[in-house]
């Protein structure tokens, strides 16, 4: 059932339900429906709790990513990353927004701080990159989503 693998990778990235929801833009009480299985989460939900290691394939069919793809999906990511985006075609790499990144990348700092964390530059980039491909089919920052999204990524 989708909402008891939505609880496991819930718990498996360590979360509660109250940082789930707010994630996702949702209400606790929302999170605790999708996970007794009233509703589900809509795919834009969805695609921000991959953004932040939540393994969504796993949740919608029941099969992980690395038994589908025979690879992890960092795995899977540089393939697609080193053979081309099916969009732009083989070879084609996207230019990366400089200020976009360096926003994520200023946000990313602060919600550390806040939480008194504080990362090597290797991992902070690692984080500010998976944010940004989140985000790059938006065709601006929205804020409150980065937050959201920014919280999660800090406290897991």
């Amino acid at each position: 059932m989708l909402g008891e693998r939505l609880k496991e990778e819930r718990k498996r990235l360590g979360l509660t339900q109250p940082l789930l929801a707010e994630v996702a833009g949702a209400a606790k009480r929302t999170v605790i429906d999708w996970e007794k299985g009233v509703s589900s989460p809509t795919a834009a939900q969805l695609e921000v709790l991959a953004g932040v290691g939540m393994d969504v394939l796993y949740v919608v069919t029941g099969q992980r990513a690395s038994t589908v793809t025979g690879q992890s999906h960092r795995s899977t990511t540089t393939v697609v990353t080193e053979m081309g985006n099916p969009v732009t075609g083989p070879g084609a790499v996207p230019l990366i927004d400089a200020e976009r990144l360096a926003r994520i990348v200023d946000l990313l700092e602060a919600y550390a701080s806040q939480a008194g964390r504080r990362w090597p530059a290797k991992r902070l980039v690692a984080v500010a990159a998976e944010v940004y491909n989140v985000l790059a089919d938006e065709p601006a920052l929205d804020e409150p989503k980065v937050e959201r999204i920014l919280k999660l990524v800090v406290n897991r």
